[in-house]
């Protein structure tokens, strides 16, 4: 028999990662606030845990950890603080009502069924790499095929070798973490495949690897197919420049890289989800179309640094006190949208209010907005466009594609965005965010 419980909250978070738990840090400085923070894994610290290299924690904690003494450091700087604390606790349903008082969220747990009412929400789920399937990698079903993620669970958690020669597939950041974790495990590193004509890295760390561990970057390359029976055998890859097929031999494949959202507590419901991103749409508070329910971290946008997601998650926080204080919200919705045009994938938060950037308050008080871009490019100019005004533009050297690219809102010109409606429906509330070549033309990639 399933046992359900209900029980009230001021707060709930769901995810127990650098952005729950910093901003259920956060709420313990007030008293009498009934927070809870929900995790489905067993062990708080997200994706953290599971990471052996030293960079975590300098711009949230001040200092340099291992990913995994990142996570114990923020578990129990958490366990010491009133929240309550669920682990092993995944949240099955997201009911958002029209009261913000009301919203409710079923929760699975040993000990079966709770349900939980709560005034405010807070997404913090993370994100995911894309799987074999959403890459659309045709043949067999081979054992082997693994993401990035269950690589370092595999050899940091577990201890466990995933195989003897692997080929990477993907060149972002995350890669190298990938090359460094095989390389500990005892695994050959047979080669990297980057579709794009440059890495989406920094690329004399890539070429350090390189020489380092011996392996080839396969450059405008993209895999044809995965080739085996019980185990992968080898990769079928397809060289675009001189358009000529080849295998490379190997027996384990990490897919890296190409990260999306985690959010399917919003499926079924009807918080507006960017189609870009395929998480939540969020405003400039960080705040869902449904009011009380926000978001921290990655499951806005993918991969995002740790200590940024730790950040956003602490400023979050900090916007639900402020709207606790008042007990007001401005219910006028001023905000204008912010669409990304090819080749920028995608623009978080989507969305900016106008008024309160043209108050020229302090940067550090607006949200941290970023893009990505699909593909690394040179010299180019970033424009950001308000129907035919342009209102901010700066060169750069170089963008690398699939990462985090900070755009500087408060330094557009907000006299000149057009926020009449009426005049211009078409632009009128729409902000786009274009990327052009140096000479002005729109930037063509292949």
């Amino acid at each position: 028999m399933i046992n359900e419980t209900q029980s009230k909250l001021d707060v709930a978070v769901i995810g127990g990662g650098p952005a729950g738990i910093t901003a259920c840090l956060e709420f313990s400085k007030t008293p009498h606030l009934d927070v809870a923070l929900f995790e489905s894994e067993v062990e708080l610290g997200g994706i953290p845990r599971t990471c052996h290299l030293r960079f975590f924690g300098f711009r949230d904690q001040k200092r340099v950890y291992t990913g995994a003494a990142y996570a114990q450091i923020l578990s129990r700087k958490l366990r010491q603080t009133p929240i309550r604390i669920f682990t092993d606790a995944t949240v099955i349903k997201l009911i958002p009502r029209e009261k913000p008082e009301a919203h409710r969220i079923n929760v699975s747990t040993p000990e079966g069924i709770r349900t939980f009412e709560t005034r405010f929400i807070i997404l913090a789920t993370g994100c995911c790499e894309a799987s074999r399937a959403a890459r659309i990698i045709s043949g067999n079903r081979p054992s082997g095929v693994i993401t990035t993620g269950t690589l370092m669970e595999l050899v940091n958690l577990h201890g466990q070798k995933p195989g003897n020669k692997a080929l990477i597939v993907g060149s972002e950041h995350v890669s190298l973490s990938s090359v460094l974790t095989l390389k500990r495990a005892g695994v050959e590193v047979v080669g990297m495949v980057e579709e794009d004509q440059e890495v989406h890295t920094y690329a004399p760390v890539a070429g350090v690897m390189k020489s380092l561990y011996r392996f080839p970057i396969y450059r405008c390359t993209s895999v044809n197919a995965i080739l085996g029976h019980s185990r992968v055998e080898e990769v079928e890859l397809f060289e675009r420049r001189e358009e000529r097929l080849f295998r490379v031999a190997c027996d384990t494949v990490v897919l890296t890289g190409k990260f999306r959202a985690y959010a399917p507590l919003i499926d079924h419901t009807t918080i507006e989800r960017d189609p870009l991103t395929f998480g939540p749409a969020v405003d400039a508070d960080f705040m869902t179309s449904i009011a009380g329910i926000f978001c921290a971290g990655n499951v806005m946008r993918g991969a995002n640094m740790h200590d940024l997601c730790a950040l956003e998650g602490k400023r979050v926080a900090r916007c639900i006190l402020d709207s606790l204080a008042s007990d007001l919200r401005d219910t006028a919705d001023t905000s204008i949208p912010l669409q990304a045009q090819h080749p920028v994938r995608f623009v978080v938060p989507q969305k900016v209010r106008p008024e309160v950037m043209a108050r020229r308050s302090p940067h550090w008080l607006h949200p941290d907005y970023s893009l990505q871009i699909a593909h690394t490019v040179r010299n180019r100019v970033l424009e950001a466009w308000s129907g035919e005004e342009r209102v901010w533009k700066r060169s750069f050297s170089k963008l690398i594609g699939h990462t985090r690219i900070p755009l500087p809102v408060h330094k557009f010109d907000w006299h000149r965005v057009d926020k009449s409606k009426a005049l211009t429906p078409i632009f009128s509330n729409l902000l786009a965010i274009n990327i052009f070549s140096s000479k002005g033309r729109p930037l063509s990639i292949m």
